[in-house]
């Protein structure tokens, strides 16, 4: 009987040792992938072609957040939280940075648009099922949470994201703002 009381104590203290190991190591990972490295899904049409070209599979994306607003670049695709609803979070293309003069689209009520300090003016790839800056307008910088760096899954699309100024929508950006205030026309 004692043998058996013995066994079961050991049995118990053992898988309270194991859940113990692994309990600690839960902070670690949330820490990692709230502020490093984290896996996400995308779905929807908006970043077609470039994400999610066939709209019954889902992409699986590697997002940086260690220093994700730090000189970001027109062409980056960055993950942000919808200004809409802020439970959510978005994947989009930069077009423009603070300063930028922008050509919209529908429904946005300007034609031109200056993107305004601390802000940027995104836009999905596939503008006709997007819901972007030509909707809500430009976002605060704070928004953004991440950088989109790798396509993981599906294996066939596995690949480093292009985070090519020439990817953003041509003519979008009418006049961009250099450093030391030199500005350059694009698009008129």
């Amino acid at each position: 009987m004692a043998s058996r009381t013995r066994h079961y104590l050991n049995s118990i203290y053992s898988s309270l040792k194991y859940t113990a190991s692994f309990a600690v190591w839960i902070p670690a990972v949330i820490l990692f992938t709230d502020n490093v490295y984290s896996l996400e899904r995308v779905t929807g049409r908006s970043m077609s072609p470039n994400f999610c070209p066939d709209p019954t599979r889902k992409d699986y994306i590697i997002a940086r957040h260690w220093n994700a607003t730090k000189e970001l670049r027109r062409g980056e695709v960055v993950m942000f939280r919808s200004p809409t609803d802020p439970s959510r979070q978005v994947v989009k293309r930069i077009i423009g940075l603070e300063g930028d003069l922008i050509r919209t689209r529908h429904p946005y009520p300007q034609e031109i648009t200056v993107v305004p300090r601390g802000q940027l003016w995104v836009e999905g790839d596939e503008a006709f099922h997007s819901l972007d800056s030509n909707t809500y307008g430009p976002i605060p910088i704070a928004l953004v949470t991440g950088r989109v760096t790798h396509i993981v899954y599906p294996l066939d699309r596995m690949q480093r994201v292009d985070d090519n100024e020439g990817l953003a929508r041509r003519g979008a950006l009418v006049r961009k703002r250099e450093q030391h205030g030199k500005v350059g026309v694009y698009g008129l």
